[in-house]
């Protein structure tokens, strides 16, 4: 269970001082930390969020947890849609700023990517149709796309990428705001249940959110989470064009990095991604082949040139 303390030593880390906690008091299913700069939400899930400045305020002025808002389902941060805003992100809805519009509330409507998911083949073409658009924006000058997806932030932007193809595919941003670090994408793809508490491990005993799982399934519709153990089980794998990727790029045992699958090998298990912010195959490199042709090459030493840019 993440606690307040080590919500404030993770957002340190991140450059952000909460202050200290003035006082803590329960609320329905959650607890809440007042702190000198933010107020810290514990939510039914037991994550923890920070939701502070004018944003807080608007929050404060609608009824906080009571409102139609719900509970806090994001920190703060940079509004992917609008260059110098920024947003945090709630069950129900969302509140943006933006100078000189001030705070702004937008509720969201009961739409999603499962939307898509009430027969496969159209789940199918529409994830092709995400990793179409990845794989195009490769031919394009690396300032041209990147400026467009970091709109200015200097953040790490692999899950901006995703979340920015995703949406040029229409899919909502109700949807499209939970791609925006590994922590939520497994949360989202977990029903809730794996996460990587405070400290960075990966858990896999949150609650789980079984009403919304047992409505998808009855709609053949269940998001799915391939985890390590089922890579390393050697059985196949339904891995799809489209799909999102967690790396853990530091060994750490919890992933660090957010990729787009663009194709998949079920004989070879190859995986070829593309990623922004990345070092290998990615939006943030050099030199990366723009055409099927120049992904089957293989390198002098025998390796294709696909995972040869991965591991680079």
């Amino acid at each position: 269970m993440e606690n307040f303390s080590t919500k404030i030593a993770e957002l340190a880390r991140r450059g952000f001082d909460t202050g200290a906690i003035l006082s803590e008091s329960n609320l329905p299913n959650g607890r809440v930390a007042i702190c000198q700069n933010c107020v810290l939400y514990a939510c039914p899930d037991e994550l923890i969020f920070e939701v502070h400045g004018n944003i807080l305020m608007k929050y404060q002025e609608v009824g906080e947890t009571n409102s139609s808002l719900g509970y806090p389902r994001s920190d703060e941060m940079d509004d992917p849609c609008v260059a110098g805003g920024k947003v945090s992100y709630f069950e129900y809805g969302k509140i943006s700023w933006q100078y000189p519009n001030g705070s702004q509330i937008e509720m969201y409507e009961f739409v999603d990517l499962d939307s898509y998911e009430q027969q496969r083949a159209p789940l199918v073409a529409k994830l092709q149709e995400i990793a179409d658009y990845a794989f195009e924006a490769l031919s394009e000058p690396q300032s041209s796309i990147e400026n467009r997806i970091k709109k200015g932030s200097e953040e790490s932007w692999c899950g901006k990428a995703v979340a920015y193809f995703y949406a040029q595919a229409g899919v909502p941003s109700r949807t499209t705001s939970q791609f925006m670090n590994t922590r939520n994408i497994s949360l989202f793809g977990s029903y809730g249940k794996i996460a990587f508490d405070g400290s960075g491990v990966l858990r896999k005993d949150y609650p789980e959110n079984t009403q919304l799982k047992e409505q998808h399934s009855a709609q053949d519709a269940a998001r799915k989470m391939i985890t390590f153990e089922d890579i390393e089980a050697e059985y196949e794998l339904d891995i799809l064009p489209g799909d999102i990727v967690l790396v853990d790029n530091s060994d750490k045992g919890g992933a660090d990095h957010i990729q787009i699958v663009y194709k998949y090998n079920p004989e070879t298990r190859m995986l070829t991604v593309v990623d922004g912010n990345g070092g290998g195959f990615a939006l943030a490199s050099l030199g990366i082949p723009n055409n099927d042709s120049a992904l089957a090459q293989t390198a002098a030493d025998g390796t294709p040139i696909s995972a040869k840019k991965t591991m680079d």
